[in-house]
């Protein structure tokens, strides 16, 4: 939906005010688009070049080598495979728990529902900080049982296998989704789980892409939880790699590549889903 009509623009005001935004958006994508192309030129210069008195954006002699260095260096590609992993699995679990708990919340309405939502919300006020030490001492000793998950992808699966923003956000969407037609299906047989996965479903996909981009994100970029769980350096998420690169001192084209390629997987992501990811915002930001 664009921000003005073609109708409004022909007007003296809504000139101006058309005017305004083009101003802002020649003035604010530049400035957006500017440090991803700094990065990414930074990833063909030598560090001489990066750190040359006289910036240039277009590397004089571009290293091409140094990519493969990079990745080879810091072993790049179990990192990425590791968060991976971790983001398809969080994905799976926290999505398929989140799903049935807010078509519970919202259509089964068991007794006491209203207190279960209210505990869901309220975890969306703890600081991660808060619980990081009783996560780490819950995982050395699961649940009281001798296990010790540290250095266990399971341990980050399980920490992430419930997240209250996504069960508010799909309640307040099944909760604008007709009765009459889920009461329909019911009258011809069909139980809660059919209903819910073919009709709920089929019409959630616009929330649940929002669902789903956003689980990948708090995953893909999670630096904390990885940091306690995962001391093992063949474990590690690509972002507790740049941190350990860092702190390293690794060379500034390194950081540029590590960036760079940290940043191409969510890229990707968005631009697969941003159809439906316009369509989650519109509807579930108009909704009520």
């Amino acid at each position: 939906m664009p921000a003005l009509q073609p109708i409004e623009r022909k007007s003296a005001k809504g000139k101006i005010v058309y005017g305004i935004i083009l101003t802002i958006l020649l003035i604010g994508i530049p400035l957006q688009v500017f440090p991803y192309l700094w990065m990414v030129s930074g990833m063909f210069k030598g560090n001489r070049e990066i750190m040359s008195a006289i910036p240039s954006l277009i590397p004089k002699v571009p290293v091409v080598d140094n990519i493969p260095k990079v990745f080879t260096k810091y072993n790049l590609f179990q990192n990425f495979l590791n968060t991976l992993i971790l983001c398809g699995g969080t994905i799976l679990i926290q999505c398929s728990i989140s799903i049935m708990a807010a078509y519970a919340l919202a259509k089964l309405r068991p007794k006491g529902s209203r207190y279960v939502l209210f505990f869901f919300v309220g975890t969306m006020m703890i600081n991660e900080q808060a619980i990081a030490i009783p996560t780490f001492l819950m995982f050395q000793n699961f649940l009281g049982t001798g296990q010790n998950l540290i250095n266990n992808f399971w341990s980050l699966l399980l920490a992430f296998s419930a997240w209250g923003w996504a069960i508010f956000l799909l309640k307040g969407f099944f909760d604008g989704l007709p009765t009459d037609l889920l009461e329909s299906a019911r009258i011809d047989g069909a139980g809660s789980m059919q209903v819910l996965l073919r009709i709920v479903l089929p019409l959630s996909k616009p929330v649940l892409a929002v669902v789903l981009l956003n689980t990948f994100m708090a995953v893909y970029n999670q630096f904390l939880f990885p940091l306690i769980l995962l001391p093992d350096s063949s474990k590690w998420t690509i972002m507790i790699r740049i941190y350990a690169a860092q702190k390293s001192n690794a060379t500034w084209n390194d950081s540029m590549v590590l960036l760079t390629f940290s940043t191409l997987p969510v890229l990707l992501v968005y631009l697969l889903a941003q159809k439906y990811i316009v369509q989650g915002i519109t509807m579930t930001g108009l909704k009520g």
